[in-house]
């Protein structure tokens, strides 16, 4: 390991972070973990020189960072993910709406509600979306969705409603995010207060609506779809800039279980989505196209070696294996949709287990040259401290947060 060329980037260090979006206009209306900043985005699209006549590709799409940032800049971008979560967010965020035609359908949708009626559910839901959201809660989203559903209005607008829906779910859950699982809290909030919270959310939306990115004539388009598959043809792309999930177990189907299966799918199809889930979690067992091509590296296989002497959970072993399998099929794709020439950023965190490092960034340079890209450097963002259990098993070994650039031969 090594070979790459290294250059330390500090003062992108909050970039590669989430905590900055939650206070930038339209960006702020969903946030993911783990996501990196629109600055990050505008940096790379000037640093490469892009501009309208290019089209960026995002094939883990989140909750539609790089594809509203590329807006922003007036650059063509497509993204894809498997949430259907993921990508009512990105849609909502980039779609061109009219303020007004919003301000006159929320006017209308706040006379049709009618609170006094909001009891029981009207379908059922899976039995974490009624312990999450107990008693008369789930009534009350439930007649605030069917609300929306009933609205006079087009899809895109209704969505916009939809997704400030979504997103006021956490703040009324009994079950919150934590890591990469669910903790049961006892909150204190209940229907009272829902109708002011959406207010709140809503007219939050339409004033980042003035501060926003201007309505453009350009192509942004989110889908969902597999990263290691996609759909596009050969030579589609100028510039790739995405974060794959990171190995750190996290189980996004269980982060954002309650979303999922209140507004999108069952649980028979969250458990599917979660199966073929990028291998960043041990319960992925995701059915992927052909591997020919892959050879694992030297240094990976001596790590997994390590960390299966010292973890019993064999799924653990499995996950990092899959994990890399999956990242190689991913940058295999990316060098088949892209241009020649292109430019391609990942976004990467390195982890360990048991004490053992796993140089993600490293071993992601070496399978996009494994797939045919070429490395020209690793920018290292910041350093992450392990999880304290870690330090106090194995002492504090802070693991860096990188930027792979590659370029498409």
């Amino acid at each position: 390991m090594g070979q790459f060329a290294v250059e330390q980037r500090k003062d992108w260090r909050w970039w590669v972070t989430p905590k900055p979006l939650v206070e930038k206009p339209v960006h702020r209306w969903y946030v993911f973990p783990h996501s990196f900043t629109s600055e990050l985005v505008h940096a790379l699209i000037e640093e490469w020189n892009l501009t309208p006549d290019d089209s960026i590709l995002d094939p883990f799409a989140g909750a539609g960072t790089t594809l509203l940032a590329a807006k922003e800049k007036g650059i063509a971008a497509t993204g894809y993910d498997l949430s259907p979560l993921a990508v009512l967010a990105t849609k909502v965020k980039i779609a061109n709406y009219k303020a007004a035609r919003l301000e006159e359908l929320w006017s209308r949708l706040r006379r049709a509600i009618q609170p006094a009626r909001w009891n029981g559910a009207a379908k059922h839901y899976p039995d974490l979306v009624c312990k999450a959201l107990p008693g008369r809660l789930l009534g009350a989203f439930d007649a605030l969705d069917r609300s929306i559903a009933r609205l006079d209005a087009t899809r895109a607008e209704r969505d916009f409603f939809r997704l400030a829906l979504i997103a006021t779910i956490p703040e009324y859950s009994r079950a919150v995010a934590e890591g990469g699982w669910l903790r049961w809290v006892d909150r204190r909030k209940n229907i009272s207060t829902l109708m002011a919270d959406l207010t709140e959310k809503v007219e939050l939306m339409l004033q980042d609506l003035e501060k926003g990115p201007a309505e453009r004539g350009g192509s942004w388009h989110v889908r969902k779809g597999d990263a290691r598959s996609l759909p596009d043809a050969t030579s589609t792309y100028t510039a790739v800039i995405t974060s794959p999930p990171y190995p750190n177990r996290h189980d996004y189907t269980r982060v954002f279980g309650v979303e999922l299966m209140f507004g999108f799918l069952d649980w028979g199809q969250t458990r599917q989505l979660r199966y073929q889930s990028f291998h960043s979690h041990p319960e992925a067992r995701p059915v992927r196209p052909e591997t020919n091509g892959y050879v694992q590296p030297r240094h990976l296989a001596r790590a997994v070696a390590q960390i299966r002497r010292k973890e019993k959970d064999a799924r653990v072993k499995e996950m990092i294996e899959g994990y890399f399998l999956d990242l190689y099929l991913v940058l295999r794709e990316v060098r088949r949709v892209c241009k020649r020439g292109a430019r391609v950023a990942f976004v990467v965190g390195n982890a360990q287990y048991r004490g053992v490092p796993l140089p993600v960034d490293d071993l992601t340079a070496e399978l996009g040259e494994q797939a045919g890209l070429k490395c020209e450097k690793l920018l290292v963002a910041r350093y992450r401290g392990n999880s304290a259990q870690q330090m106090g098993k194995y002492g504090r070994n802070p693991s860096r947060e990188t930027v792979v650039v590659f370029r498409r031969p």
